[in-house]
């Protein structure tokens, strides 16, 4: 099969949202493409208005592509004449650039003069649009009191932030069903342990495809998520909600509160496994929702690790018996062969400096001192 360069241009950035302009579009380059044994090398597109006799300078998207063209010596390829321009100058300046473009809507062999007559009256056209909305926006205008702020009544602007939402919605959706063929095709394939394929992965298919996403980038594993449940393929989706999600969470985190994140994933026992980004937020939240109890983590501010219960744990102890030493501390909580003495010994001074209760030469002097400074007294008044 030949080659060639596709063009693509919608006039509203709105229109550049939702998509359906650019897919529609595209889909028609590629039957005809495929009609007349062409394929598509490489995709440029516009978001721009197609009056101006100079509208090279305003689309860099058919500059480089006329220019990539005009180096390779393949033809150009577009949907409609009006995609180029609504402008007879410039498609006859385009005619003098030596390129050869191809229309889907006219066929592989339109002359010069078809094109002319075209494209005169696509800028007819273009000029009865404009006076068309003009006079559509002056009536709208007029009728609802746009331009006086006596008129919108509190009532008016409920009506109208509830249209304007439920347009908003509307477009969203408008923007998800251009898509659904593509969607629907990366959400079918698996990821190479044979599961259903993640949203991320759905993203790296479309992108691999050179597919632009509704906003004209390249598709995020958020765009994949939104429109998938917009279009009820929920069912195909290899996805946990999140509050299910952190639910078995703080289930596990009760049972093995010194977890990592890996062995939360494996004491999960779901279906499909979860990412390990979407694992640690939740065992970060658990760990958070354990901290915020405890007066020790809010006065001495411990990072939030697989330690923090063990922290916590040992900070209590230290409040019911001030006077236990490391290993005192260790044989009630049982944990002989856990952690090491040095750290429960340092736990242990974090909690006595942050108590409060000392003075500034007491601190000095440290916990174990003062505790061996005291210890002649309580048995001299004691024999």
């Amino acid at each position: 099969m030949k080659e060639a360069i596709g063009y693509l241009r919608v006039s509203t950035r709105e229109q550049g949202r939702s998509g359906l302009g650019l897919a529609a579009q595209r889909h028609e380059i590629e039957d005809f493409g495929a009609k007349q044994g062409f394929f598509v090398k490489s995709w440029h597109q516009d978001i721009q208005t197609g009056a101006g006799k100079d509208a090279l300078l305003m689309r860099p998207g058919l500059a480089t592509a006329l220019k990539e063209a005009r180096a390779a010596r393949l033809p150009l390829m577009v949907s409609k004449l009006d995609r180029l321009s609504r402008n007879v100058h410039f498609i006859t300046g385009l005619m003098e650039h030596k390129v050869h473009f191809m229309i889907a809507a006219l066929g592989r062999d339109c002359d010069t003069f078809t094109l002319h007559i075209y494209a005169s009256l696509a800028e007819q056209e273009r000029k009865m649009i404009s006076e068309r909305t003009k006079a559509g926006l002056a009536r709208s205008k007029k009728q609802l009191g746009m331009g006086f702020r006596a008129k919108r009544s509190r009532a008016f602007r409920s009506r109208l932030r509830t249209r304007i939402n439920a347009g908003r919605r509307k477009a969203a959706m408008e923007r998800a069903e251009a898509y659904r063929v593509h969607i629907e095709w990366a959400l079918n394939n698996r990821d190479r342990w044979g599961n259903p394929v993640s949203f991320r992965g759905a993203a790296i298919k479309l992108n691999q495809q050179q597919l632009a996403s509704p906003m004209g980038g390249s598709w995020t594993s958020r765009t994949v998520r939104n429109m998938a449940f917009r279009l009820g393929f929920s069912n195909r989706i290899a996805y946990l909600p999140t509050n299910i999600l952190q639910g078995r969470a703080h289930a596990v985190y009760k049972l093995h509160p010194e977890m990592t994140v890996k062995q939360l994933i494996a004491m999960l026992s779901l279906k499909y496994s979860v990412g390990i980004v979407r694992a640690a937020a939740a065992a970060r939240r658990c760990r958070e929702s354990d901290a915020n109890s405890s007066w020790a983590q809010r006065r001495i501010n411990w990072p939030l690790d697989r330690f923090t219960s063990l922290r916590i744990r040992i900070s209590e102890a230290w409040k019911q018996h001030p006077g236990f030493s490391g290993r005192q501390v260790i044989a009630k909580l049982e944990l002989e062969n856990s952690v090491r003495l040095k750290w429960v010994q340092r736990i242990l001074n974090d909690c006595w400096k942050a108590s409060g209760r000392y003075s500034r030469e007491q601190r000095r002097m440290g916990r174990r001192s003062l505790a061996a400074r005291r210890s002649p007294r309580r048995s001299a008044r004691n024999p």
